[in-house]
């Protein structure tokens, strides 16, 4: 769902996948382990225990720039943000002019022999994906086109004529970076999304019967798999989380005996329900369908703090829009990164294996991480902070929290580092105190918060605890605290 407006068919759409998202599937939440009175909150981390592997879930779209005047900070920044899976969609918005990634920037002409590869353009392409491997990120690569916000058409975002010669296309494409053909390489890039929002009419498809695409994926799955078996297909990358849409593509590869390694969908809210609770509905509908090993990837997903009708102007006062991304309640503001900090944490305690935010940045738009002049957002600092957390301290011990707008996140390496991510979301407390074991009762503690005012990187400060309470005091809305153990 990108954010080049006007785009009104695409909100009236998402507004009503979004809203039929299951809501209530996630347990309750654990007890803290010492109570909660008033706006006394606690929680606590026992790093004696150890429930698994902290999953990275700190996924992206879109890598650094190509664009000379912007490459080095972004190339910098990108790496340091240790991201998770980089998604490859909508990379020529980001690099204008340049012929990236979608498939008719690659094989320009339709009506050429997709078996010759002197019909391929690589080179802008292989430049791109090199950038991303190198900062040590794997990359899902994303068949298909971009997003086309256009006007009075669209010209490439259509459902392809020829099905059977755009899955020989997308072949020539995958052997390329992974088995070395047409002068390429031999990356191993393992996960591989058949197109994007096919619900999305005009924007991403032409054809309103979601069969048609239900279709052209299960042509292009079968013969991916067919050469490649060892790579991953998913789909539908769905504009929200519809069951009865998911339930319908998914009883469809049933029907056709098609692969479906990954299943994927997209979200864009200020509802943490909206992130957290249907992962639990996907996995039970794949599951019920003898889908138990397909992985769960909710691979778009952003902060939206306005209705989709202000931000596309339809409604509101379009400086509503323009502003939306300033200030503490904006887009990239602390309101912005408290929730990617939750969604992080919570993310933990559901089946979702893999999740892409929407995106590192944007050319001239306010949705990425980092902002047209090589700045990073406060957003950013949550997903660096958590990149070097799952990196050093990758061993998720056993935490505590009653509530979903206070959350705490334990890491824990074989080697002794201890670490955890603290955040508030919109919430306010007399006082804030995390009770810790399994690490000295007393000592001084490193920390690194993200906090709301004109500040944008991380305050950094000490603190010393003792009887194994860290107080944090008072709380007056969102907040991110990075916290390290000596």
């Amino acid at each position: 769902m990108k954010k080049q407006t006007p785009f009104a068919d695409f909100f009236r759409i998402a507004a009503i996948v979004i809203s039929a998202a299951i809501l209530s599937n996630i347990g309750p939440l654990p007890r803290p382990a010492f109570s909660q009175e008033g706006k006394q909150v606690a929680l606590s981390a026992d790093f004696s225990k150890t429930v698994g592997k902290i999953k990275p879930v700190n996924g992206t779209n879109l890598g650094p720039r190509l664009i000379t005047s912007k490459y080095n900070a972004h190339r910098e920044l990108f790496k340091n943000a240790r991201f998770g899976l980089v998604r490859l969609h909508d990379a020529p918005w980001d690099n204008p002019t340049l012929r990236l990634v979608d498939m008719h920037m690659i094989f320009g002409n339709m009506n050429d022999d997709p078996a010759d590869p002197a019909n391929y353009y690589f080179d802008a392409t292989d430049d791109y994906v090199k950038s991303i491997l190198d900062a040590g990120a794997p990359i899902m690569y994303r068949l298909g086109v971009s997003i086309e916000h256009t006007a009075p058409r669209t010209y490439f975002a259509k459902e392809p004529k020829d099905i059977e010669k755009a899955a020989e296309i997308f072949a020539g494409i995958v052997r390329h970076y992974n088995r070395g053909w047409g002068n390429g390489f031999n990356y191993g890039i393992k996960y591989w999304e058949i197109w994007n929002e096919p619900n999305i009419i005009p924007m991403m498809w032409d054809n309103a019967d979601f069969t048609a695409y239900c279709r052209f994926y299960v042509c292009v799955a079968k013969r991916l798999k067919r050469e490649f078996p060892e790579i991953k297909v998913g789909g539908p990358a769905l504009a929200g989380s519809s069951e009865e849409t998911l339930a319908r593509f998914v009883d469809y590869c049933r029907k056709e005996d098609a692969p479906l390694d990954f299943c994927s969908w997209h979200t864009y809210s200020s509802s943490l329900a909206d992130l957290l609770d249907p992962p639990d509905a996907i996995r039970r509908l794949l599951d019920e369908r003898g889908y138990t090993e397909t992985e769960l990837h909710l691979d778009e997903w952003h902060y939206i703090n306005l209705p989709w009708s202000v931000v596309q102007g339809t409604d509101g006062d379009r400086r509503m829009h323009r502003e939306m991304a300033d200030g503490d309640g904006g887009i990239n503001g602390i309101d912005a990164a408290a929730f990617i900090a939750c969604v992080l944490a919570l993310w933990q305690e559901t089946p979702i294996d893999s999740a892409n935010y929407y995106a590192t940045s944007l050319m001239e738009e306010e949705w990425g991480l980092i902002d047209n002049f090589g700045y990073p957002y406060k957003t950013y600092y949550v997903f660096q902070g958590f990149g070097e957390m799952l990196a050093s301290a990758p061993n998720r011990v056993r935490c505590e929290s009653a509530l979903r707008n206070f959350v705490i996140l334990g890491g824990a390496s074989d080697a002794g580092a201890v670490r955890l991510m603290v955040a508030s979301f919109k919430e306010t407390a007399d006082s804030l105190k995390v009770r810790v074991s399994g690490v000295p009762e007393s000592g001084t503690v490193r920390i690194r918060s993200i906090e709301p005012g004109d500040r944008v990187e991380p305050a950094e400060s000490t603190l010393d605890y003792a009887d194994g309470i860290l107080d944090l005091g008072p709380i007056s809305g969102s907040m991110v605290k990075f916290i390290e153990f000596p």
